[in-house]
């Protein structure tokens, strides 16, 4: 069982970029994590995380088809209360996805523990600063919930 998923959409690679700092993040906390792409993410792999952290490009101010089809799927299908997350995101032009990535993971009852971030096209320092408090928030978030669990 895994401690952090972290699941992301891309398109440019940028997003690639950004879920690879959040996944850095996720390490430093010291809980484990898993990296993957909305289309090798499976609902196994949803229920085996006490984290979800979702990341996807800006598509016309929304988040990915792909990202869309996975939380209308995959995610729609694995009880997610008592999970926490967070989202990231990356756009070009406006960055509307984030907001709407985020109800869509309260909407699931993911309890988002970490604010989100968006980031101008590739990451530049300043985002990667922003991605990686990100991951290790959320990892912070879950082995705290694993420690209250044992006591």
């Amino acid at each position: 069982m895994v401690d952090v998923i972290v699941i992301y959409d891309t398109i440019s690679g940028n997003t690639e970029k950004a879920a690879k700092e959040v996944y850095e993040g996720v390490l430093e906390s010291g809980a484990e994590a898993m990296l993957k792409n909305v289309s090798e993410a499976t609902e196994n792999d949803l229920r085996e995380a006490h984290g979800v952290i979702l990341g996807s490009p800006c598509v016309n101010n929304n988040y990915s088809g792909r990202m869309r089809e996975f939380l209308n799927g995959k995610l729609k299908n694995v009880r997610m209360y008592g999970k926490v997350g967070a989202a990231f995101g990356t756009y070009k032009w406006n960055g509307g996805n984030l907001h709407r990535l985020e109800t869509e993971m309260l909407y699931h009852d993911i309890k988002i523990v970490a604010p989100g971030y968006n980031a101008l096209k590739a990451p530049g320092r300043d985002a990667v600063k922003h991605l990686r408090e990100l991951g290790k928030k959320v990892g912070e978030e879950v082995l705290k919930l694993k420690e209250e669990k044992t006591v």
